[in-house]
């Protein structure tokens, strides 16, 4: 991916041209002239040409040049460009298994959680709303980084990427956490890094199942958590990688469960404690094969196994605003993973000039 010229070029022009070259996701994108990447690279301080990491089963490399390319192309400002260096370094870390939920014939998607400091500065959406369109943060950060490793392995669908049925949140299923509203401690420090510091977490799930309790009381919160898991979404070491799923609660369903006296730790044990599931509905191969890979001393087979074998499988988030909804997103083949972001030497001074909050949310008193 290179830089185009609109001299002589209209905007419907470059885009008709970018699009036959398969170097979009399909929706208009803004030209990368090099004066706009130019401007891109303020949010960094890394070179220009130092590759990141590599991506791909061919180890393509991604230059902090090209990440820039990409992120001018999805509509993003130099204040997102610290976010998407470390959801690359993501990315390109084995352990996301990212080249297996980017061309496999699953419908996966990219599914980025942000903490820390980084989500009031750049107003990404945390609270009513976080998943779904609106948020210019949310939006554009899945964006840029599903256009980056497109055209970094240059994948397309159908070619590499054989996605059957696809997946409508391929780009789209990014939000961070309502760290404020937040009973435990946020997912980062559970991660193992400082409250204060910034970080994007990766997986790779395919479903996401919004639900709500039948009664609003801790018992009930995890009965809906245990009954709205799809077989589908175990958790376990599975073949090359292993499964795992995030319960994205929103707030006050979080409290309840904390105010009965139980901690994040608590609730994943509960969740694997009650998953056991029919080993009749495992038939199928090296699945059915991990499901008894710890009863294989025992002189008979079990009617039951655990559908998620160990609360190291579970992540559980606070998302969301007003409400008593909330999602299972799972099956993730890959990570999770977590990255730190840092910021650059002209941080103060690219907020000032880059942030926006629009009146829209100033004045939406539903926000939070």
């Amino acid at each position: 991916m290179t830089h185009v010229s609109e001299t002589g070029s209209s905007l419907e022009e470059i885009n008709d041209r970018l699009y036959d070259q398969g170097a979009t996701d399909g929706l208009p994108i803004i030209p990368p002239t090099e004066e706009r990447v130019e401007e891109m690279l303020q949010g960094t301080d890394r070179p220009r040409d130092e590759v990141i990491t590599t991506l791909g089963n061919r180890d393509d490399p991604i230059t902090v040049e090209k990440l820039a390319t990409n992120a001018v192309m999805a509509g993003c400002t130099p204040i997102h460009l610290p976010v998407l260096v470390a959801g690359i370094e993501a990315l390109g870390d084995p352990w996301s298994n990212s080249i297996q939920f980017s061309v496999s014939t699953g419908s996966w998607a990219y599914l980025w959680l942000i903490n820390g400091p980084v989500r009031d500065m750049l107003n990404v959406q945390c609270g009513t709303g976080a998943f779904g369109p609106g948020f210019r943060a949310n939006r554009v950060i899945g964006r840029a980084l599903g256009l980056a490793y497109k055209n970094t392995t240059r994948i397309h669908p159908g070619v590499k990427d054989m996605a059957t049925v696809g997946s409508p949140f391929k780009y789209s299923l990014v939000a961070g956490e309502n760290e404020e509203l937040n009973p435990w401690e946020p997912l980062h420090v559970t991660e193992g890094y400082d409250e204060d510091e910034s970080t994007i977490t990766l997986g790779g799930p395919n479903s996401f199942i919004v639900w709500s309790p039948y009664e609003n009381d801790a018992q009930h919160v995890l009965e809906g958590m245990v009954y709205h898991t799809d077989l589908e979404m175990f958790g376990r070491h599975y073949a090359d990688h292993q499964g795992t799923i995030v319960y994205a609660l929103n707030p006050y369903n979080a409290e309840e469960l904390a105010e009965a006296g139980l901690t994040k730790r608590e609730v994943k044990e509960y969740i694997c404690d009650n998953s056991h599931t029919n080993i009749h509905k495992f038939a199928r191969g090296a699945l059915r094969d991990a499901a008894f890979e710890s009863h294989d001393d025992e002189k008979v087979t079990p009617l039951q196994v655990p559908q998620i074998s160990d609360p190291e499988y579970i992540r559980v988030v606070t998302i969301g605003g007003g409400g008593r909804f909330n999602a299972t997103i799972g099956r993730s083949i890959g990570g999770p993973v977590t990255r730190k972001i840092e910021f650059p030497d002209n941080w103060e001074e690219l907020l000032d000039t880059y942030r926006i909050e629009p009146n829209w949310v100033k004045d939406a008193e539903y926000y939070d």
